[in-house]
C-alpha cells in the first residue's frame, strides 16, 4: 500500500470481515442499502401475487446476494447461478422441478411443466422464489435460452427474477423484455450506505465500536464509486495491510549544522537523555539549609474564568455562577473550630452570685400599648398591581420579542425551536427497564418475532421487510416496540430522528436460561 492510504483506526478484529464473496441465505442483515427492493418482493411473496421481474445492475452490486437473501421469506426457493453448456432450457428446467417437486422427472417436457405448475398452484404460505443469475453467460445465447423459457416460467404461480448485468441487458430484445412485468435496477451504494456497510462488517469480527473516519470513506468512494464488490475487496486489503503492519509513531528527524565545511549531527534522543541525566543530577544535589527552614504557605492557583453561557437559558446560568462565587456553600472541613469548655470549669458557677446583695429579680410581665379608646389603626395592605393584559396583539408581539432579546435568543429561533432543544433526546444513549417476566411470557405472535429479530441485529419501526412481515403499519409496529421496551425486554437508542430497539442483556439471559436461545461468548 502506498504512504497516501488513509488510516482506518480498527479495533482488534477476530478474523477480518471484508470478502468478495456473495452473501448467503441467512445473512440478511449485513445486506445494505437495498431494503426498498426487498420489501418490495417480500411481500410479492407474502400476498401470493405472481411476477416476472428483470434484475439489471453492473457487476459486483450485489445482485446474487440480494437474490440470495429475498429466499428467507419463502420456504421453498430455486438460485441457479451455473449456465449449463449443453441442453440449457431442458437443464433449467430440471433444476427447478427437482427442487419444488422431486426426484421423479418425467421424460416429457410438457409434462415436467405441466407438474411445475399443478405443485405450485396447490402450494400453500407464500409464493415459491425462482432467480436465474447467469452473470458469466454470453448476452445473444441466454437471449435465445430466456425467449424459450419465458412461456413455461410464465405459467407457474412462483416469483421469477432474472438477473441480468448490463452488458447482458444491452443484447437482450426489446420483446423479449416487453414479456416480463418490470424490470428494477440495481444501483451502486451512496455514502451514507458505504459507511454503514463497513462499520456493519467490522462489528461482526469486534465487540468494540467503530466509526469510519471521513478521510477512509472519502478514499473509498474515489477509488470504488460505492461498489459494493469493489468497496469490500478495498477493504479487506486495507484492513490486512493495517493488521499485519501497524502504523509505527514517527520520530523527530535527526538536525543537521553546517559550520564550516563540518557536519554536526545531533539527535533528539541523545539529547533527552543528556537532559535526563542533568535532571536526576539536579535532583540529588540537596540544600540541609533549605530544607531547615519554614514552608511557605501554599498559594492557591486562581481558578480560569468559566465560558460565557450562551442560548437560551444563558443569563441564568451566568446568574447562578455569580452566586455561587458570592456566597459559595458551606465547606464543612474549612469551617472555624469554635473552642470548647475546658473540664475544669463548673456550668453551674455561670448561674450563681457570689455577693451578698444579689436580688433574684423576677420576670416582668409584658404591657402592649394599646391603642386608645375611638382610635382605629388602618393597617396598610400589600397588593401588587395587577397586569392589565394589552388590547391588541401587536403589544404582545412587542413584548415576545423583548423577552427573546433578553434571553439572547439568536435570530430566526422561534418558540418551537426553543422547546424542540428542551425535549429533544441525547444521541447515542441507550436505555432500558427492568426484564418483567410477565409480559415476556405472554408475548403475541408479532412481539415473539419481533424478539427473535431483535436477538440478531437492530431495527426501527419504520423497518418495510419487518411491516410486511407482520401486517402492520408503523404506528402498530411502534406500540408494539415501545410495549416490549417498558417490559424490558428491548432496548432503545435514538440515532439522529430513528429510534433502534435491541434485545436487551437481561431478556437474552432468561431466553439462554429456558432453552430457548445458545449462549454467545
Amino acid at each position: 500500500m502506498g504512504e497516501d492510504v488513509p488510516y482506518l483506526g480498527i479495533p482488534a478484529l477476530r478474523v477480518n470481515p471484508f470478502h468478495a464473496r456473495p452473501l448467503e441465505t441467512g445473512q440478511s442483515k449485513l445486506l445494505v442499502g437495498r431494503d426498498d427492493i426487498t420489501a418490495r418482493w417480500a411481500r410479492f411473496l407474502k400476498i401470493r401475487n405472481a411476477r416476472m421481474i428483470l434484475l439489471v445492475g453492473e457487476s459486483g452490486t450485489g445482485r446474487s446476494s440480494l437474490m440470495r437473501c429475498l429466499s428467507e421469506e419463502t420456504e421453498k426457493s430455486v438460485h441457479l447461478d451455473m449456465f449449463p453448456s449443453d441442453n440449457p432450457v431442458s437443464t433449467i428446467l430440471h433444476e427447478i422441478y427437482v427442487t419444488l417437486v422431486g426426484f421423479d422427472v418425467p421424460s416429457s417436457t410438457q409434462e415436467l411443466v405441466s407438474r411445475l405448475v399443478s405443485t405450485t398452484e396447490a402450494a400453500q404460505g407464500p409464493l415459491p422464489l425462482i432467480s436465474l443469475d447467469f452473470s458469466n453467460a454470453d448476452g445473444k445465447r441466454l437471449a435465445d435460452v430466456l425467449a424459450t423459457l419465458v412461456n413455461p416460467l410464465h405459467r407457474l404461480n412462483a416469483l421469477v427474477i432474472v438477473s441480468l448485468t448490463t452488458d447482458q441487458r444491452a443484447q437482450i430484445p426489446a420483446s423479449l423484455v416487453n414479456s416480463f412485468d418490470h424490470s428494477a435496477v440495481i444501483k451502486p451504494l451512496d455514502e451514507e450506505e458505504v459507511k454503514q456497510l463497513c462499520e456493519s462488517r467490522i462489528a461482526t469480527a469486534s465487540n468494540i465500536s467503530w466509526d469510519l473516519p471521513e478521510e477512509a470513506l472519502g478514499y473509498i468512494l474515489e477509488k470504488t464509486k460505492g461498489n459494493p464488490s469493489k468497496v469490500m475487496r478495498l477493504l479487506r486489503d486495507l484492513v490486512d495491510e493495517e493488521r499485519s503492519n501497524p502504523r509505527d509513531v514517527k520520530y523527530e528527524e535527526p538536525s543537521i549544522d553546517y559550520e564550516e565545511s563540518e557536519i554536526n549531527i545531533s539527535y533528539p534522543e541523545e539529547d533527552i537523555i543528556v537532559q535526563e541525566q542533568n535532571n536526576i543530577q539536579a535532583t540529588f544535589d540537596l540544600d540541609l539549609d533549605k530544607l531547615a527552614e519554614a514552608p511557605l504557605p501554599e498559594k492557591k492557583t486562581p481558578l480560569p474564568p468559566p465560558l460565557p453561557s450562551m442560548g437560551a437559558f444563558g443569563r441564568l446560568a451566568a446568574r447562578n455562577r455569580v452566586n455561587k462565587q458570592a456566597s459559595p456553600p458551606f465547606d464543612k472541613k474549612n469551617a472555624p473550630r469554635v473552642d470548647q469548655d475546658s473540664l475544669d470549669v463548673d456550668a453551674n458557677s455561670l448561674w450563681v452570685a457570689n455577693q451578698p446583695e444579689a436580688v433574684l429579680l423576677e420576670d416582668a410581665p409584658i404591657v402592649e400599648d394599646l391603642p386608645e379608646s375611638g382610635e382605629v389603626f388602618q393597617v396598610e395592605e400589600e397588593y401588587e398591581q395587577p397586569i392589565i393584559p394589552h388590547e391588541s396583539n401587536g403589544n404582545v408581539e412587542i413584548l415576545f420579542t423583548q423577552l427573546l432579546n433578553a434571553l439572547d435568543v439568536p435570530k430566526g429561533v422561534g418558540v418551537a425551536d426553543l422547546l424542540a432543544a428542551i425535549r429533544r433526546p441525547v444521541i447515542g444513549q441507550k436505555e432500558s427497564n427492568p426484564l418483567d417476566m410477565q409480559t415476556l411470557r405472554s408475548l403475541s405472535r408479532g412481539e415473539s418475532v419481533l424478539v427473535e429479530v431483535a436477538s440478531e441485529r437492530e431495527f426501527s419501526p419504520s423497518d418495510a421487510r419487518l411491516q410486511d412481515k407482520l401486517n402492520v403499519r408503523r404506528p402498530r409496529m411502534s406500540q408494539m416496540c415501545n410495549r416490549l421496551y417498558r417490559g424490558g425486554i428491548l432496548s432503545v437508542q435514538q440515532r439522529g430522528r430513528t429510534r433502534m430497539f435491541k434485545l436487551t442483556n437481561d431478556a437474552r439471559a432468561q431466553l439462554v436460561a429456558w432453552g430457548m436461545m445458545e449462549a454467545s461468548v
